[in-house]
Order: C-alpha cells, then sequence, then structure tokens
C-alpha cells in the first residue's frame, strides 16, 4: 500500500470556521457518489436455496466495468435465512433489509441445511423477459418475496466510509411506526418494485440509495461503546467534531493544534484519541482526504491542474504532481485518463 504525503505547503491561511455546516458522514458520502439500480424481483416457493456470484463474479455479470457493487435484498414478503461464512445464519422477515458493502458471496434459502443453486443460473432467464427481471425457483411451497439490487461505489484512493463497513449490515422495518423513514423508504420501495410506470427505474435508483443511506445512519447510531474505526469516530465527542472541522474546511491549514484548540482538549489528548479510533495521526488523514478531493475534481475533469493543486493545499503544481504520484502511483494526468475512461465505459451514452 503506497503510503500517502504530508502535505507540504498550505494554501494561505484562512478564518477559522465559525460553525460546523457540514457533516463528515454528508462530505464522504458527497464523494462516495452511490449510485442505485434496483437490478430484479425474487419469488422463492419452499423449499429453496440459492447462492449469490462472489464480489469478483458481480460486477462482470451486474456492471461490467464496475470495481465494487453493494448488494442489498429487501424482504417484500415471508421469511428466509441468510448464511454469509464466518457468520452465524441470520433469520430475515418481511420489511427486513440486509446490505453487503463488499458484495460477498452469500445463501438465501428457506431453510440453512439445503443444497444452494447458484443465481446466475436464475438470473439468466430472468434476463430476458419484459420489464423487470423476476426470479422464480422452488417447489411451490409457502412463498418469500424479494426486491434485489444493487449500489454502484465509484472508485476512490482513499474511502473512509466503505473500508470501515461490515460485511453484513441488517435492519428490521417491521413493527416500527408508519413516519420511519426507512420504513415508509421499504414500503415506497416494494410498491414501486411491482408496478410498471413511467419513471419507475430512475425512481427505484433514488430510493435505493436513500434507503442504504438510512440503513448506514442506522448501523452507526447503534455501534456499541468501545468500537473502533472511522463510523465509531463520528460518534465519539472529540474525534467526531475534529472530522466535522476538517470536512467542512479541508484547505484550511489546519494543525493538530489548532484543532485541539477548537475542541477545548490538549493535543496530545486529541491525537491519542484520534489514532486509537482511526489508526493515522490526524494529518495523515486529513492529507489523504484532501487528495481525494483532488481525485475527485479530476475525475469531473472540469478543472485545470493548476487550480486543482491549489485546492488541494499545495502552492505549486510540480509539488502536487509528486505528492499524488506517490499517493496513487501514477501522475494525475494519467491518473485523470484512466478515470475518465472508466466512466466512459461504465456510462456509454453521457
Amino acid at each position: 500500500m503506497i503510503e500517502p504525503p504530508k502535505i507540504l505547503t498550505e494554501t494561505p491561511a484562512t478564518p477559522y470556521p465559525s460553525q460546523v455546516s457540514i457533516d463528515a458522514l454528508s462530505d464522504v458520502l458527497r464523494v462516495v457518489r452511490l449510485s442505485g439500480a434496483v437490478l430484479f424481483r425474487c419469488e422463492f416457493s419452499l423449499p429453496w436455496a440459492v447462492i449469490t456470484p462472489g464480489p469478483a463474479e458481480l460486477p462482470r455479470l451486474l456492471l461490467p466495468g464496475a470495481k465494487q457493487l453493494m448488494l442489498f435484498h429487501l424482504v417484500a414478503e415471508g421469511r428466509c435465512w441468510i448464511g454469509l461464512e464466518g457468520h452465524e445464519p441470520l433469520q430475515l422477515e418481511t420489511g427486513d433489509i440486509v446490505v453487503f458493502p463488499y458484495g460477498d458471496a452469500h445463501v438465501i434459502s428457506s431453510d440453512p441445511a439445503l443444497e444452494p443453486v447458484p443465481l446466475t443460473n436464475l438470473l439468466g432467464a430472468a434476463m430476458q423477459r419484459q420489464g423487470m427481471p423476476v426470479c422464480v425457483a422452488g417447489g411451490g411451497g409457502e412463498e418469500t418475496r424479494f426486491v434485489c439490487g444493487f449500489l454502484h461505489c465509484d472508485e476512490l484512493l482513499f474511502n473512509p466510509l466503505c473500508k470501515a463497513l461490515p460485511p453484513l449490515i441488517h435492519a428490521r422495518t417491521e413493527g416500527e411506526p408508519a413516519m420511519s423513514f426507512l420504513a415508509a423508504t421499504v414500503r415506497y420501495t416494494i410498491s414501486e418494485a411491482g408496478a410498471a410506470q413511467p419513471g419507475n427505474t430512475c425512481l427505484l435508483s433514488r430510493l435505493s440509495e436513500l434507503m442504504f443511506i438510512a440503513v448506514l445512519r442506522r448501523h452507526i447510531a447503534g455501534l456499541p461503546p468501545g468500537t473502533i474505526g472511522w463510523m465509531a469516530a463520528l460518534n465519539d465527542p472529540m474525534v467526531g467534531r475534529v472530522l466535522q472541522f476538517m470536512h467542512a474546511n479541508p484547505a484550511h491549514p489546519w494543525t493538530v493544534d489548532s484543532l485541539a484548540r477548537q475542541c477545548g482538549t490538549s493535543r496530545s489528548l486529541l491525537a491519542a484519541r484520534f489514532k486509537a479510533l482511526l489508526g493515522q495521526p490526524p494529518m495523515r488523514y486529513l492529507a489523504c482526504w484532501r487528495l481525494q478531493l483532488a481525485a475527485e475534481m479530476l475525475r469531473d475533469g472540469a478543472h485545470g491542474m493548476a487550480a486543482i493543486a491549489a485546492r488541494a493545499g499545495y502552492d505549486s503544481e510540480p509539488a502536487f504532481n509528486r505528492a499524488f504520484k506517490r499517493y496513487a502511483g501514477e501522475p494525475p494526468a494519467a491518473w485523470r485518463a484512466k478515470a475518465l475512461a472508466r466512466i466512459a465505459d461504465l456510462h456509454p451514452g453521457k
């Protein structure tokens, strides 16, 4: 793994932000740029068991050219079991959502003891039908229905969110108040997946993104005390506030001392707490995030190299070029060309 560089030179000092105007999770989600698309429905009758493709095969099957897909299942009716290697079998009920952030292969079944068949076998036939694909399997007994889909995550150099997620996230909505955002999103998604109306595909895509964010927020809020990692850091009174300051004004010439003053704590206490939760010093995190923002501008293709260098905190283009190459393994111009080519492959109409 390439060690990220320290910021060599800084932009002219700007005033300290009077208030934190952005939260770190929103900032990272903005840069990650998840794109969702409900892909298919499943109608399985007892007895049944299927196994999904692994993370290497999944993008080739669903979105050729993508590096990583997050897979999710929403139980529209019935119940089932989820089996993931290294985890105890998990039972899902109507209204439950399960997200696989890394697209790991897993078994979905009416009984964990059953031998699964590859889901790819069912998808091949389903893809030939008009409208939303529907996978049908089983022995004709009680039926379980799913809405299944994926979220595409843009390839990033530094991705604190996606690297911090567990292999499986489970959320339950049955019995929640009708005004619960997550429960309402689940109901709308199930309803829309069974409809064939104008704008259906676009609406389902947006609903799946909203559903993921709602599941993610609930997961973060429910992390037990003592958890470490980026998501746990968001809940920490000290480190969470430091992350907010960094993400609200990344170009500011922050130092550990200035961040500590903003939080009313000592430099040593902040440095120790930050490293304990995130595994790296505050300035290393900031350096990585600044270069990630530079990569985002490179990928957008709308900014010149000198402007990107300045926004990333460098006072010269050569200094930025050297730092970016150490971080990404290639000069920014070459990285931009490859990124734009990947985008063209994924979205040929754009």
